[in-house]
């Protein structure tokens, strides 16, 4: 018996599947309901937009129907980590999952959830991944390598990321299929306590190919003491612009 093998990506990325051999997940339940069109078997495998619970609803839609012997969910999506991790206030502006670390080696899974705001907002409508998302991603891997990699302070408070430079380079689309982000973060001066210099050197790969570079200069800082730089510079910003006066902006 024959197979056909179908990409299976969130609503939120339906251009993509204009492509063959890609459906979206709202279409693949519709379809399921409706029962078997022949007797092909057909294995789905989940791509960006689609996540474990919406994965779960594709397996129990399969037997619920009785259609195991001709579909199959194959693989899972990843575990995307735990939003604090990146500091995310919402869950579905999490974009990495299987996040793992091994000396200064940093490797982790795009995953790109279907309410996601940072799709919801972009209005160019095309099948590929938006590179604003994509640089988010970076940098969500570089703040949980700080927290995984990188010792907790004298108080043992898991240090504050903050980047000071940054460069990206994009050489290939990045469609709404598996993406792995790898990287090394790696000390580049001398340590104290209020700071640890760090660079990170981060890419994309896509299907065998890697379609973006990212690097960032930044250090790993005590909170209290990033904190409180921010405080007097907020200070000192309010003192040079002084008391607003009603007079900028005026017509008259």
């Amino acid at each position: 018996m024959s197979e056909e093998h179908v990409w299976v990506v969130g609503d939120c990325l339906a251009p993509f599947a204009n492509n063959d051999h890609v459906e979206t997940l709202g279409g693949v339940l519709s379809r399921l309901e409706r029962g078997p069109h022949g007797k092909e078997v057909t294995v789905l495998h989940p791509g960006l937009g689609v996540d474990r619970t919406c994965w779960r609803d594709v397996g129990d839609a399969i037997t619920r129907r009785g259609l195991s012997s001709l579909v199959l969910a194959h693989g899972e999506p990843p575990q995307p980590v735990a939003r604090h991790r990146v500091l995310k206030k919402a869950q579905d502006n999490v974009l990495l999952g299987d996040a793992r670390a091994s000396g200064e080696e940093l490797c982790a899974s795009l995953v790109v959830p279907n309410e996601t705001e940072m799709l919801r907002d972009h209005t160019a409508e095309q099948q590929h991944v938006p590179g604003m998302l994509l640089i988010e991603a970076a940098i969500q891997l570089v703040t949980w390598g700080v927290g995984e990699t990188v010792p907790p302070t004298a108080r043992g408070e898991t240090r504050y990321a903050v980047m000071h430079r940054c460069g990206f380079s994009f050489g290939r689309f990045v469609f709404p299929l598996p993406v792995l982000l790898r990287g090394r973060l790696s000390r580049s001066g001398e340590a104290d306590d209020e700071r640890v210099p760090l660079t990170a050197h981060l890419w994309a790969e896509q299907a065998g190919e890697t379609t973006g570079v990212y690097d960032f200069e930044l250090n790993a800082f005590d909170p209290r003491a990033v904190f409180a730089i921010e405080a007097g510079q907020a200070g000192k910003t309010l003192a040079r612009a002084g008391a607003p006066s009603g007079e900028e902006g005026s017509t008259e």
